[in-house]
Formats: C-alpha cells, sequence, structure tokens
C-alpha cells in the first residue's frame, strides 16, 4: 500500500513541474524566479535567482543557482525523489528538507 501512496505522490509532483512549465514560455528554459523559502513560520529565503527545471521522464529535478546564503543552508537539487511538488497559480510549491535536516517550502514564481 505504501508503494501506491508513493507512485501516486510521483505522479502529482511530476504533473506540477508540468503544470509550471507549460505556465509560462520562460519557464521552460533557465530563467529567473522570485525563490521563497520558508521553515516554522519564519522567511530564510527571499531572493531572485536564476532557475532551471528538467523534465526527464524518470527523475525530473528542479535546480537552484543561488548566491552563498543558498548555497550554505540549501540544497540546489530538488527531485520528485526527496521533495513534494503541487503548482498553484503560477507558483510551484516544493515541500522538502535543508542541508540541516528542518521541514522547509520553497515557493517559485517565474518574474
Amino acid at each position: 500500500m505504501d508503494k501506491k501512496i508513493k507512485n501516486e505522490s510521483f505522479l502529482d509532483s511530476q504533473s506540477a513541474i508540468m503544470g509550471y512549465i507549460n505556465y509560462r514560455e520562460e519557464n521552460r528554459n533557465r530563467h529567473k524566479a522570485r525563490v521563497l523559502i520558508a521553515s516554522k513560520g519564519k522567511t530564510r529565503l527571499n531572493a531572485v535567482i536564476f532557475m532551471y527545471i528538467s523534465t526527464d521522464a524518470d527523475n525530473p529535478f528542479v535546480l537552484l543557482e543561488g548566491n552563498g546564503h543558498l548555497e550554505r543552508d540549501f540544497y540546489d537539487k530538488y527531485t520528485i525523489e526527496n521533495s513534494r511538488f503541487k503548482f498553484i497559480r503560477g507558483t510551484l510549491l516544493i515541500k522538502a528538507k535543508d542541508l540541516w535536516g528542518n521541514d522547509i517550502e520553497i515557493d517559485i514564481t517565474g518574474v
């Protein structure tokens, strides 16, 4: 039963990534995006950075290219195997963990 839930979550995440890519033409390539990262109700990062999304059928991922703060506290790559994705009104939401194991939510909106 756990495997079925996991597979459904993968499909939901893949659908969310495709929704973000199809939302704007620019989202198909490396592009600037507003990235907000929050944990426990506090903003930990709010910046415009470059991002890229791979739609590899086996393991799609989001790659964030950031500054020193991003690199110090957060991963640069989030996949459907280690994160959960949702797409809501033009924003890609990622539920994941930071480098220290804390739960985070990443909100990505193309600029």
